[in-house]
Order: C-alpha cells, then structure tokens, then sequence
C-alpha cells in the first residue's frame, strides 16, 4: 500500500471560486430551474517534475479540470451536495492523476442571509481509485 503525503507536504493545483449552475436539491422549487453554485477544488499533486522541464504534460493543467468540472456538473442532477462531491471525486480521481482532492461546494441561494455549504477530502485510495495508464489528462 503507498503512502500519500499529507496536503501540507506537497504541492496543489487550486481552482476558487469556480461559478456555474446546475439542477439541485431536494425541494421542487429547487428543481424547477439550475441553481448557483461555487466551488473550490484542490488537488494534491508533485510539481517537481514540471520545475525544470516546463512542461504542461508533466502537471495537472487546471484549464482542462476546470472545464471537467463543469461539464460532469451539467451531467446529472442531484439532490444533495454530498452526491454531486462524491461524483465529483470519483470522476476526477479517474481522469486526473492527483493525489488527493479537496472540495468545497457552496450553494449561495440555499439559506436567506447565510451561506450553505459543503467540504470534502479524500485521497485516491480512500475513494478506491487506483492509478493507472488511463489516469490523465482528458
């Protein structure tokens, strides 16, 4: 079984304050029409290789996790943040080869004068995701 590093001793790739909408929740209001949502993802990683050659092939390139991001959040609809963060990990788990994820999801219209939101960490293994040749930049 490998190690992972702990996300203070190693390097990250960050996307805040990702906006985009999407149908969610529990109530029939919410489900009428896409709701707002923010994310922050982290997503741990080693950039030791890339320090020399500069070479985007070498890191997470977060353009393209950005774009990921987006498009599985107009795949389906869910009922809570919880499933649409645990979807989320699962399919960047198997698209990127990080090693840990944190999420944070925050859905603004939720709560009157509050935010609501969620976080989420995992590693790779606690979400059974191994690595493997097809684990890369999609």
């Amino acid at each position: 079984m490998t190690t992972t590093p702990e996300p203070h001793s190693c390097d990250k790739i960050l996307i805040s304050d990702l906006h985009l909408e999407t149908i969610i929740g529990l109530y029939p209001q919410e489900r009428r029409r896409p709701q707002p949502l923010i994310i922050d993802i982290e997503l741990g990683t080693n950039f030791t290789p890339v320090f020399d050659s500069d070479d985007l092939s070498q890191t997470l390139d977060y353009a393209t996790i950005k774009q990921h991001v987006h498009r599985l959040c107009m795949d389906r609809r869910f009922d809570l943040l919880e499933s649409l963060a645990g979807y989320l990990l699962r399919n960047l788990f198997a698209s990127f080869p990080a090693l840990w994820i944190r999420l944070t999801i925050r859905k603004p219209q939720a709560l009157q004068d509050a935010m609501a939101g969620i976080e989420t960490f995992r590693t790779r293994e606690q979400m059974g995701v191994p690595f493997t040749q097809n684990t890369g930049q999609s």
